[in-house]
């Protein structure tokens, strides 16, 4: 089965992005399908600090990107819709 990789979009000293890496770290360790989650700083690339800075935490998750995700449910469910509609293409 083909690892699929879930992004991050956080920021340093952001304790709901901390919140969100727990969150899919739980999610990861319990799904069928196997999921890699890459990190990644906004505040490193200027493009994605002006454009993602007052969406953090926000997951990227087979080209769709979830703003606020602060809640274990509300990312378990984007990527299961996610997933449904990959599985229904």
């Amino acid at each position: 089965m083909e690892t699929r990789s879930i992004t991050l979009y956080s920021r340093p000293e952001c304790e709901l992005c901390v919140e969100a890496l727990e969150a899919l770290r739980q999610i990861v360790a319990t799904s069928p399908t196997p999921l890699v989650i890459n990190e990644v700083n906004v505040e490193g690339d200027p493009v994605l600090h002006q454009r993602l800075l007052t969406e953090i935490p926000a997951v990227e998750y087979g080209g769709q990107l979830l703003s606020h995700a602060t809640s274990r449910m509300r990312i378990a469910t984007f990527i299961a819709n996610v997933d449904d509609a990959v599985q229904h293409v």
